[in-house]
């Protein structure tokens, strides 16, 4: 990330970041390739017998969509609906990735169908009932029509550095925005609004007709791991801590901390790979010893974020590292426009005030 973002300076980083911008270059072709065959009819998308609903973004993660699915999910239950959510499942185990773990507890009783053919996922999912479909990070999957795009952005790194993958961290370019109906800018909470109003025009000019909502990730209580009792969040309140978290912004979890009263060592928070497996390989060798140096240079408490946390539930992570350790629980809260929001969900799945 400090290669891509350019914060990593030198010689060597600017060769990388060359060789990347090469590569990118591919990247493009291919996205816009396919994007221009759905576009001209040689590829079709497939539509199914309920509404779709659709959460995703132009950039590989970093934008709190786990949480942003479980509001929209939320909503269609006041709705009167019964969602069921259908995503590819990436580095999907028998029981289920991260996400899906974390959608069941944020969703509890919400079924999931993890399947890389999302035509088939969300098909299964009506045959068994489902009478609305949120389809998870599923904005390039144009196979599957949608009745609704959601398209969520990272107020304080909205366009992945402005560049396609690996360069950067978009998956398509930005005019890509003309296909959703509706924005949400995530993080909104933290950004000035400046940068809200430029993001705003950003879209707008690059082709987005629809309506904008803003939303906060907003702290709402900690969670001891070893027994999943809840703890106040002043428990960090000039506590120094140990983060350590595998998720698209480790960034952002740094700073949710710090604005909680949270000191962190002057070894930061250990940082991951999105989806990283917690394995006990893993564990051993990475997290651990990051616990054990923070605790000698001041550190009290162990934090993760969820998506973390139900990754080695059970372990007994806590005793080997020799301090608590606890998760960092999120709410994915719409702060402006939320009525919008609703209303375009209702006129989506044909349900009237």
């Amino acid at each position: 990330m400090a290669v891509i973002s350019g914060e990593k300076r030198g010689v060597g980083a600017a060769l990388l970041r060359f060789m990347l911008r090469l590569l990118s270059f591919w990247f493009w072709l291919g996205a816009i390739t396919r994007l221009g065959m759905y576009r001209v009819g040689l590829l079709k998308g497939i539509a199914v017998d309920k509404p779709v609903i659709c959460v995703g973004n132009l950039t590989t993660g970093g934008t709190g969509k786990t949480p942003a699915v479980a509001c929209i999910v939320k909503m269609l239950q006041e709705l009167g609906l019964k969602p069921w959510i259908v995503s590819r499942g990436y580095k999907s185990e028998k029981a289920g990735n991260d996400e899906m773990k974390v959608l069941e507890e944020l969703c509890p009783g919400v079924p999931h169908i993890q399947n890389p053919d999302r035509v088939a996922g969300a098909t299964k999912a009506i045959h068994d009932g489902a009478e609305v479909i949120v389809l998870d990070d599923g904005f390039s999957h144009l196979r599957l029509k949608r009745d609704l795009d959601i398209l969520l952005f990272d107020a304080l790194n909205p366009f992945g550095f402005a560049r396609m993958l690996p360069r950067g961290l978009l998956r398509e370019p930005v005019r890509s925005v003309r296909r959703a109906k509706f924005a949400i800018f995530s993080r909104a909470g933290v950004a000035q609004p400046d940068r809200l109003r430029d993001l705003e025009d950003t879209v707008r000019c690059n082709g987005f007709v629809g309506e904008v909502a803003h939303a906060a990730h907003k702290p709402v209580k900690l969670v001891r791991v070893s027994n999943g009792e809840d703890a106040p969040l002043t428990l960090l309140d000039g506590a120094t801590v140990a983060p350590f978290c595998g998720i698209g912004n480790p960034r952002g979890f740094e700073r949710t901390l710090e604005k909680l009263g949270a000191k962190l060592t002057p070894l930061g928070a250990l940082q991951m790979n999105d989806h990283q497996d917690y394995g006990e390989r893993e564990i051993q060798r990475q997290v651990i010893p990051f616990l054990r140096m923070t605790r000698e240079t001041g550190a009290s408490i162990g934090v993760c974020t969820q998506k973390d946390a139900v990754k080695f539930r059970g372990t007994d992570i806590e005793e080997e590292a020799g301090m608590p350790i606890y998760e960092l629980r999120i709410e994915f809260q719409v702060i402006k426009n939320e009525e919008a929001l609703i209303e375009a969900l209702k006129n989506a799945v044909g349900r009237t005030a």
